[in-house]
C-alpha cells in the first residue's frame, strides 16, 4: 500500500515542508497538503476538511501553526504517527495521543536545541551589556555615559525555570562565564538528575534571587500564564526575564503594567502570545524588552537538516522503526501493538 501523508502548510516553514514534500512525492508517497494558514491564525480543520485530507492518511505532519483536534486524530482508522518538523508539539494533545497509541516524533537535533540555547544565552549579554543602550548614544552622539550601567554574567544568579534539551544547553554555556550559581526549578529533577552546576529550588525562591529568569517549558493548561503580575513583582527590580519557549507562559498585560511602572531592567521575548504581534502592542512601546518574531534560533544550519529528520522520522515510522526523535516514548509498546493491529 502506497504510504499518505498529511502535511500542514506554515508560512514559516514553507521551503522546509515544500522540501519534505518534493523528496516524499519522489519516493511514491501520496502527499496531501493543508490548507493556507494565515499568519498569527492558528489553523483548526473543519469537518469538511478533515473528512477530505485526513481521512486515510498514515502520518500527519504539523507545526505550531496548526491545532489538532481529537476529531483529527480519530479521522483516518490507518492513522499512526504525528511529525513535528519542530521541537515544539503543542500543537496536539500528547495524552489524547497516548489514549490511541499514536507515536509523536519531533525534530529534535542539536542544530535545533543548541541554536535556541545560543541564542537565549545571546538575549541575557544583550539585556545584561545593555547593548541597544550603547548603541543609542552613538547613534545620537550622545558620548559615554557618566555611570557605567554593563553587567557581567560572572557573578550573576542565573534561573531556569524548566530545564529540558534547550535548559540543558544554556546551562552547559553558562557555566563558562562562572556564575554565582545557577538556579533550577523542575518538578521533573532530582538531585541526582540535575545538571552538573546547578541546584534545584522552588518557584518563588528562583524569582525572588536571581538577577536573570529564563523560561525553559511547554505550553499547557499548567503553564499557561504561569509569570503574571504576581510573580513579575517577585522579581529584582533590576532582574531581568527572558522567554525563548512559548508565548503564552507570561501574561503580557501584567508585563507592560509591571515594566511600565519601572519594575524589572529588562526582558527578551522571542515569542509572544499573538504572532505576529500586532503593531499597536504596548510591548512595543518598551524600550527595556527586545521583541524579536520567534526566530531567533532559527539558523541556516537548522534549516538545512529539518527536511532531511522530517523525512527520516516518517520513513522509519511506516517501516515500522522508531523515528529518530520519539516525543512520547512511553506510548512505544502501545504504539507496537497498534501496528500490529493495522497490519
Amino acid at each position: 500500500m502506497t504510504p499518505k501523508i498529511y502535511i500542514a502548510q506554515d508560512p514559516v516553514l514553507e521551503e522546509v515542508l515544500d522540501t519534505a514534500t518534493d523528496r516524499l512525492r519522489a519516493e511514491g508517497w501520496e502527499v496531501v497538503r493543508g490548507p493556507q494558514i494565515t499568519p498569527g491564525v492558528p489553523l483548526r480543520l473543519t469537518g469538511e476538511q478533515r473528512q477530505a485530507l485526513l481521512s486515510d492518511v498514515d502520518i500527519i505532519v504539523a507545526s505550531s501553526r496548526s491545532r489538532l483536534s481529537e476529531a483529527d486524530l480519530d479521522a483516518s482508522p490507518r492513522l499512526r504517527a504525528l511529525v513535528f518538523p519542530t521541537i515544539g508539539v503543542d500543537a496536539v494533545d500528547l495524552e489524547a495521543c497516548a489514549a490511541r497509541g499514536l507515536i509523536v516524533a519531533n525534530g529534535a537535533t542539536p542544530e535545533n536545541f543548541l541554536a535556541m540555547s545560543e541564542a537565549t544565552v545571546m538575549l541575557m549579554l544583550v539585556l545584561l551589556y545593555r547593548l541597544h543602550e550603547s548603541e543609542r548614544l552613538l547613534r545620537e552622539n550622545a558620548g559615554r555615559p557618566q555611570q557605567m550601567y554593563a553587567r557581567m554574567v560572572r557573578g550573576r544568579t542565573i534561573g531556569l525555570i524548566g530545564s529540558g534539551r534547550i535548559g540543558a544547553g544554556v546551562i552547559e554555556r553558562l557555566l563558562a562565564f562562572e556564575p554565582a550559581q545557577i538556579l533550577v526549578h523542575d518538578p521533573f529533577l532530582t538531585p541526582d538528575t540535575a545538571p552538573t552546576g546547578v541546584r534545584l529550588v522552588e518557584r518563588d525562591a528562583l524569582l525572588t534571587t536571581c538577577d536573570v529568569v529564563s523560561l525553559h517549558v511547554p505550553l499547557n493548561a499548567q503553564t499557561r500564564g504561569m509569570i503574571g503580575e504576581a510573580e513579575l513583582r517577585m522579581m529584582k527590580p533590576d532582574a531581568v526575564l527572558i522567554n525563548t519557549s512559548r508565548g503564552g507562559l507570561i501574561d503580557e498585560d501584567a508585563l507592560v503594567r509591571v515594566m511600565t511602572a519601572g519594575h524589572l531592567a529588562g526582558a527578551g521575548l522571542d515569542v509572544t502570545e499573538t504572532e505576529p504581534l500586532p503593531a499597536d502592542h504596548p510591548l512595543r512601546g518598551l524600550d527595556r524588552v527586545i521583541l524579536t518574531p520567534h526566530i531567533l534560533g532559527h539558523t541556516i544550519d537548522l534549516y538545512t537538516v529539518m527536511p532531511d529528520v522530517l523525512v527520516e522520522n516518517a520513513t522509519r515510522i511506516m517501516k515500522g522503526d522508531l523515528p529518530t526523535y520519539v516525543r512520547n516514548p512511553d506510548v512505544v509498546e502501545r504504539w507496537r501493538q497498534k501496528l500490529n493491529d493495522l497490519n
